[in-house]
């Protein structure tokens, strides 16, 4: 009998100790962190290796979004530790939303796909100002892929529309 699975782990990378910083703080801030701008080479790697995606915000700064490989890479962290109370003493505080605050225009797009009617490729172009194109992009990447969300595209009386889907 062989015991071999398919599965395979994720290779185990050294993290510095800013990198580390960068994660803890996506996880305690609900997923999503501005990008600092003297650390680019430390924020590069991240995205690199998938913890992150960078959302570009008009007129300012990016905003780093933690992805699930992200999570997983620093879940051993004792400082993340979700049993324990909040260092600060404040036990009352509530504990994080399981979902990430999302913020940008990529949060835009997820706000318009999770209305139960969804939305029109139109209306999201409307609403961020991007192109069809990009729209479609923010979909397949920073949704689907980035965040793990299920978006289900159907054609409605000749309008195709997207929604987020709960998966059975």
């Amino acid at each position: 009998m062989i015991a071999a699975s398919n599965q395979t782990r994720p290779a185990m990378t050294k993290l510095s100790d800013l990198q580390r910083t960068l994660l803890r703080d996506a996880v305690q801030s609900d997923g999503a962190i501005t990008t600092p701008e003297d650390h680019s080479p430390s924020v590069a790697g991240l995205i690199k290796r998938g913890y992150f995606i960078s959302v570009p915000q008009q007129g300012g700064p990016s905003t780093l979004m933690i992805t699930d490989t992200g999570r997983a890479a620093i879940a051993g962290d004792a400082d993340l530790d979700a049993t324990k109370p909040p260092a600060d003493g404040h036990e009352d505080r509530p504990s994080p939303s399981p979902a990430p605050a999302i913020r940008g225009k990529v949060g835009i797009l997820v706000q318009l796909l999770s209305r139960p009617q969804g939305a029109t490729l139109e209306a999201m172009m409307a609403e961020t100002g991007w192109q069809a194109h990009s729209v479609r992009g923010a979909i397949s990447g920073a949704i689907k892929r980035g965040l793990g969300l299920y978006v289900l595209s159907e054609k409605i009386d000749g309008a195709r529309r997207y929604r987020i889907e709960v998966e059975a």
